[in-house]
């Protein structure tokens, strides 16, 4: 049998969470992995644990589909860049938001991956007013936008 590449489970990992299928994300971990959610300050180690993060996460952001902007691969390490516009329509971390509360996500996640799972990410995918934009405050600064933008051709970089 042959081992998966780094780019093929990146791959397949975002094509999965695009879809939302909870079975087809957690296809992609090992049984040991570690999920670590930087934004939230929280580790989630193993099937177990990871399940029910990402279960939350799925349910409370369903327009995510997760869209990558750049992807750097080294070996068995990956680190990819997105962003995106979702609706939070169910609690977040302990944080029920506003009715129709929407947020920008600009996201780097990093992977290492081997014997073609994912054994490791780390992920950072908020600013410093999460907490806030997911409560609905007021007078917030505006997410900062992706740079550079996209050019003419549909491209971001030359």
């Amino acid at each position: 049998m042959r081992t998966l590449s780094t780019s093929q489970v990146i791959d397949g990992i975002f094509a999965a969470a695009a879809t939302g299928d909870l079975d087809e994300v957690m296809s992609w971990w090992a049984q040991d992995g570690v999920l670590e959610d930087v934004t939230i300050g929280q580790a989630f180690t193993g099937h177990a644990e990871i399940r029910p993060y990402l279960e939350m996460y799925f349910s409370a952001l369903p327009d995510l589909r997760f869209e990558p902007i750049r992807l750097l691969i080294c070996g068995p390490t990956a680190m990819v860049e997105w962003s995106q516009s979702t609706r939070v329509v169910r609690p977040f971390d302990g944080v029920t938001p506003q009715p129709g509360t929407e947020l920008t996500l600009h996201a780097v996640d990093v992977f290492h991956v081997a014997g073609g799972l994912v054994a490791h990410e780390s992920s950072w995918y908020g600013d410093g007013w999460l907490r806030q934009r997911l409560t609905g405050t007021a007078g917030l600064p505006d997410a900062l936008p992706v740079t550079p933008p996209v050019r003419p051709d549909g491209r971001r970089f030359a």
